[in-house]
């Protein structure tokens, strides 16, 4: 990473700002703009953001804007080069769907803040789906996104296995794309985790375990203030690879792990065609080496395996979430014949895209996260691997003497990301939220330490007083 052009970390540069109204006039906002932020998310379809603006013109009124304007930026770190390092919605514009708020500022100006969205965002309000659908669910999504969106964007995709056949009825492409994540397959992984969002690269519809395979895009790590640049020499580096503050934001969470199915659950399949039923039960502890996880060949599970009763079961023994499903045949889809009268659609692989996928999914929400905020760059997007090292924080040290958090280190997905552009101070920040789903310590199981229970006799007190006036 070249980073010769920068004189401080977080700097940047407004390529491009300008405000098209719906009269058709553009307005420049390079000189206006106080303040912008852009959210990315992968659990968010599309981008939004908001910008502040100083208007001394009362443009707001004059223009007007009335929520009906493109919005056309391009932004880039200096020194960085190539599409992917440069967030550019210059050809495809951004839409400002509100004015939010106006304040007097004094000395005849006005702070306007304005929101936006992706343009796919505001298509997909007024677009309906009513057609049928056939192809794998990769390619359904593909066509949901060039056809009925109508979006040119680099779109990052993960191709899925089995051949579909969906009749839409008057449904959101995103709505399709949605379901579409629910049910597909990975050809290269056999993984059911997918998900689509958008970033400051493009669409993505692509699993977790496709995102696990990258490398880290960034290493950062906490130092204390003061100490970062012990010489007097500014180090851009350094600097950008430094956490300026971070919160513990989650950990495990047993009770919602036990309700959502994230450490066991029951699925049970009723074919409407045969009249059989088949039950499959899911098991974290036992599945988790057949799953994809952030750590890779070094990930353990987020749980002790240890035995919880006497007779040996442990926290994926206990299936307290149950799904039921209908299908219509067994492996092919009888609901649907090709136009040679033919069963050749797939029905839907259920105990991978029910099961596996939603105890994936929910350890997401109840994983190892934290809140971190760093100086901004443009090369970093939601759906990125990032190292994150921070200290060992104890008045006590062990006998490793360890300066590292023995948990919270090592390789973590960004969740969401927030840009903030200081245009005053030329500074770009990010706050993160990242996570990850598993660990790399290796847990002791005692065979003794079995959940307490009380060693007192039961009783049971009936209560049956009478209440006399």
């Amino acid at each position: 990473m070249a980073l010769t052009g920068l004189k401080s970390g977080g700097e940047f540069n407004i390529i491009q700002a300008d405000l098209v109204l719906s009269t058709g006039k553009v307005v420049g906002l390079k000189a206006s703009m106080m303040a912008l932020t852009i959210f990315e998310d992968i659990d968010q379809i599309t981008l939004t953001g908001d910008m502040v603006m100083q208007d001394s013109f009362n443009l707001a009124s004059f223009g007007p804007i009335i929520g009906q304007e493109y919005l056309k930026l391009k932004i880039a770190t200096p020194s960085l080069s190539g599409e992917d390092n440069i967030i550019d919605y210059s050809k495809n514009a951004l839409m400002v769907t509100s004015l939010d708020d106006r304040q007097d500022i004094g000395n005849g100006v006005q702070m306007s803040v304005l929101s936006f969205v992706s343009r796919e965002f505001v298509v997909n309000q007024r677009t309906r789906v009513n057609r049928t659908l056939v192809g794998t669910y990769s390619q359904i999504v593909d066509v949901m996104l060039r056809r009925d969106l109508d979006s040119n964007k680099k779109f990052y995709i993960e191709s899925s296995v089995d051949n579909k056949k969906i009749i839409a009825p008057n449904m959101t492409p995103f709505e399709i794309i949605r379901m579409s994540t629910k049910h597909a397959v990975s050809q290269l992984h056999n993984d059911a985790t997918y998900m689509f969002w958008e970033s400051t690269r493009g669409f993505n519809f692509r699993t977790l375990g496709n995102l696990y395979s990258k490398p880290p895009i960034m290493t950062y790590e906490y130092t204390i203030p003061g100490t970062r640049s012990p010489d007097g020499v500014k180090n851009i580096i350094q600097e950008l690879s430094t956490i300026e503050s971070f919160r513990i934001s989650g950990a495990p969470d047993t009770i919602y792990n036990y309700s959502t199915g994230v450490y066991s659950s029951e699925l049970i399949v009723h074919d409407i065609i045969s009249k059989n039923y088949e039950k499959t039960t899911y098991n974290y502890i036992n599945s988790f080496g057949n799953e994809r996880h952030i750590d890779q060949n070094k990930a353990r599970p987020l749980v002790n395996t240890l035995s919880l009763t006497q007779d040996g079961k442990n926290v994926s023994s206990f299936p307290a979430k149950q799904y039921l499903q209908s299908s219509v045949g067994g492996g092919t889809d009888e609901s649907y014949e090709d136009d040679s009268n033919q069963y050749s659609f797939s029905t839907n692989r259920l105990p991978k895209t029910i099961q596996s996928r939603n105890s994936q999914m929910a350890i997401l929400k109840s994983g190892l996260s934290m809140s971190i905020d760093v100086v901004g760059t443009t090369i970093v997007s939601a759906g990125d691997i990032v190292e994150i090292k921070i200290p060992n924080t104890a008045a006590f040290k062990s006998t490793g003497n360890e300066t590292l958090d023995s948990l919270y280190n090592s390789h973590f997905l960004i969740k969401s990301l927030r840009h903030d552009f200081d245009i005053a101070d030329n500074k770009h920040t990010m706050s993160m939220g990242v996570v990850k789903d598993s660990m790399v310590k290796n847990l002791t199981t005692p065979n003794d330490n079995i959940e307490p229970k009380s060693e007192r006799p039961a009783q049971t007190i009936f209560q049956n007083d009478i209440i006399t006036l």
